[in-house]
């Protein structure tokens, strides 16, 4: 080990993970110290030299947050890092009060890459956007991934998307470089041709910056599209903002945008409130797009306009800089020949689509999606649960998914949360996959259900997989809860009926 090798603290109560990430170091040429709660970090803190601390949110005692508070007391300079199994907004904010580092354990590649540029120069270089902070190029920064919950001019570290966003002289990467690398992080997991090439049509719109309509049936991912093109694009340093236009009225979609509720649109503009103003430069994602009320849509086809104007006067000349992405289960051309969709929209939208396939389409993904679902579950919920049954795979693989991947994501969730055994087995599957299967051969039932009835067998199954959880249970169906509750009011009348 060289003399001047870095030394690293790791605090962990799990022993097991606390070996690996310990081995690893010393493969980076780190010297390792390794304690299973606080009080031995803070110890081993006192009496050796210690350059770096990587500290587990989750400890019996004493906290990561608290460890990492009296390590700086004893080493004001301290590099520290905390590592979760599942972020929020409180430990964000904890991350940053206290100038630390942080990551996500499902997705350690981030981690892993900060950690080799650290061991390279002895820092990370980040980048804030100029107008915000000139001077902090070399400042640490909390992980987070863009999005709603924070504010526009924070430094950007994105370990749990597997990568790190540096200064071009920290990582020596051209910008269509860094822009490739940032396209492998397991964004959209899938190996088949139609998942390949929707990862290289999203790399190819992440370097444009016009309208993309992306389409798929609910369920599919369509946000997480919009959300990997906003990634590689330029604006991924802003923030990211998606609104369900099927939640809100017109007025109250107005008001979300523009933060009013009368007034023209210049004058909404001027008040800098609501998205228009708080998300500016980053993009905006309208989903259900097909759902905007038709008032919205006019001013909606108004803010592109504006948009264009943007670009080719100046951020000084307008007051909307984003850009707009939209999000549709449904044929807009359709919803235009009935009436129901502006025309002139539609095709100021029509410029890009991209159509996300469903699930029942790309049968060889499912295996390496349950590989992904179950692996991050199993994290995440502190399983010890080792593999997944050949028979659970073979039936997920026969079944249709009319919920597409966040259907299965939710059945893979449950599947962890229900094993106490090593092995997740037919019997922790949602109760329509319980009943054995019989083979389908050239027979044909005696008497067909209706779609009507097809549907309600489906939601009632559905809301029994999820306990009675009706958000969970709305958000696998791909509608929203007051949609729900109707659906389920109607079941409720019918069954009284009869």
């Amino acid at each position: 080990m060289a003399e001047n090798a870095k030394r690293v603290l790791l605090v962990d109560d799990e022993e097991k993970l606390l070996t690996s990430i310990a081995r690893r170091m010393e493969v980076l040429g780190f010297v390792p110290f390794t304690a299973t709660n606080g009080m031995a970090a803070i110890d081993i803190a006192r009496k050796h030299p210690i350059d770096l601390a990587i500290v587990d949110l989750q400890m019996p005692d004493m906290d990561g947050l608290v460890t990492i508070t009296k390590l700086k007391e004893i080493k004001p300079n301290l590099k520290t890092v905390l590592l979760t199994g599942h972020g929020n907004e409180k430990v964000r904010q904890a991350t940053e009060s206290l100038n630390t580092f942080y990551f996500e354990k499902d997705e350690m590649g981030g981690f892993w890459r900060f950690i080799k540029q650290l061991n390279t120069d002895g820092s990370v270089v980040v980048i804030r956007p100029a107008a915000t902070s000139p001077s902090a190029t070399a400042t640490p920064a909390s992980g987070k991934q863009p999005s709603d919950t924070y504010p526009a001019n924070e430094i950007e570290i994105h370990p749990h998307q597997d990568f790190v966003h540096t200064a071009e002289r920290a990582d020596g990467l051209s910008t269509a470089a860094r822009r490739s690398i940032e396209m492998e992080r397991p964004w959209i997991v899938g190996e088949t041709q139609a998942m390949q090439a929707l990862r290289k049509d999203i790399e190819r719109m992440a370097s444009l910056d016009c309208t993309v309509t992306l389409r798929g049936e609910p369920g599919t991912g369509k946000e997480l599209a919009a959300r990997a093109i906003h990634a590689g694009s330029m604006r991924r340093r802003h923030r990211f903002l998606a609104v369900n236009c099927a939640n809100f009225s017109s007025e109250q979609l107005a008001g979300q945008l523009f933060g009013y509720q009368s007034g023209d649109l210049s004058e909404a503009i001027r008040n800098r409130n609501g998205i228009f103003s708080s998300g500016q430069m980053g993009t905006l994602l309208f989903d259900k797009v097909e759902k905007m009320p038709l008032p919205m849509q006019d001013q909606l086809l108004s803010i592109l306009d504006m948009a264009d104007s943007q670009r080719s006067r100046g951020p000084q000349e307008t007051g909307i800089d984003m850009r707009i992405l939209v999000a549709t289960d449904t044929d807009l051309a359709e919803r235009v020949s009935r009436g129901s969709f502006n025309q002139d929209l539609y095709h100021r939208l029509n410029l890009f689509e991209l159509t996300i396939p469903p699930l029942r389409e790309r049968k060889d993904d499912i295996h390496p999606l349950c590989r992904y679902f179950f692996d991050q579950y199993r994290k995440e919920l502190g399983k010890t649960v080792a593999s997944i049954s050949p028979e659970v795979i073979k039936i997920l693989v026969d079944y249709d998914f009319p919920g597409n991947v966040r259907e299965l994501k939710h059945i893979i969730e449950r599947a962890v949360i229900l094993v106490d055994g090593k092995t997740i087995e037919r019997k922790h599957l949602p109760v329509r996959f319980l009943q054995e299967t019989k083979p389908v051969g050239p027979q044909l039932p005696k008497a067909f259900a209706t779609l009507a009835e097809l549907e309600k067998r489906y939601i009632v199954e559905v809301l029994e997989a999820s306990n009675g959880n009706k958000s969970k249970t709305a958000e696998i169906l791909g509608i929203s809860r007051a949609a729900l509750w109707r659906k389920l009011k109607q079941i409720k009348a019918e069954q009284c009926d009869q």
